[in-house]
């Protein structure tokens, strides 16, 4: 399988710098828990294939909505609302990694800067092929990968948004790349768990599930203190998998 031409017919222009600050910048913290409530609906599966089912079992579980004790939320996107107006944190956010394992990706849910660079890896021995498409089904690229341990770097479109990713080799492989103009986001972990660090002063939480609708907090930080913002949602708000707009 040839790789197709990646993102090669437009070229976005660069997202503008922050301004840096004119005087010593003062940090807080906002850490908090993002939870669902009610009774999660079962996974759906799908069968996979005699020929991969020596690695990856018989049948693939969707991994769009994971919740683990107590409701907690993983892979849930948290950011700022206001991020590419603040000052640039001394240390860049994480390399953004996708990785392919048991026939799924992972993570599921993935946060990223727009026009970085995506690491693509995989862990399988199989052959895999990664396509990732922006907006309305234009090509943000697609490569196959047919070596166990083989890892690539893709571009990801400069403009923000959401960029879903599957495998054409075995259809049941989904994520979703969520990129911003700005560093600051994160991704809850398995305990449905989020921390950053921002600049002193009030911003706007914006909450982000593929399955949920968006929402946002107002919160004032102060520096050198912690604040504590939990999201919930509650069963009835979700959508089905791959129906997110």
């Amino acid at each position: 399988m040839e790789a197709q031409p990646e993102w090669a017919t437009e070229e976005a222009a660069p997202v503008a710098a922050a301004p840096r600050p004119t005087g010593p910048v003062k940090w807080g913290e906002i850490e908090g828990r993002v939870l669902l409530t009610g009774t999660p609906p079962q996974a759906s599966s799908a069968p996979t294939s005699a020929t991969v089912a020596s690695v990856c079992g018989d049948q693939a579980e969707d991994r769009s909505l994971v919740v683990g004790g107590e409701g907690a939320l993983a892979h849930a996107v948290v950011s700022l609302q206001d991020g590419a107006a603040l000052p640039v944190p001394d240390a860049p956010a994480p390399q953004p990694v996708l990785d392919q394992k048991q026939c799924h990706y992972e993570p599921p849910t993935l946060a990223a800067k727009a026009g970085g660079e995506l690491v693509l890896r995989n862990s399988d021995p199989l052959v895999h092929n990664v396509r990732a498409q922006a907006g309305t089904n234009r090509s943000v690229f697609n490569v196959a990968m047919p070596l166990e341990g083989m890892t690539l770097r893709r571009p990801l479109p400069a403009e923000p948004g959401t960029v879903q990713v599957r495998c054409d080799v075995h259809p049941w492989m989904r994520a979703v790349v969520r990129t911003f103009d700005h560093p600051y986001f994160t991704t809850t972990t398995p305990d449905g768990r989020f921390r950053m660090r921002v600049p002193e002063g009030a911003h706007t939480l914006v909450f982000w599930h593929d399955r949920l609708p968006e929402t946002s907090r107002t919160v004032t930080v102060r520096a050198g203190e912690t604040v504590q913002v939990d999201q919930t949602w509650g069963v009835d708000a979700l959508r089905q998998a791959g129906s997110a707009k």
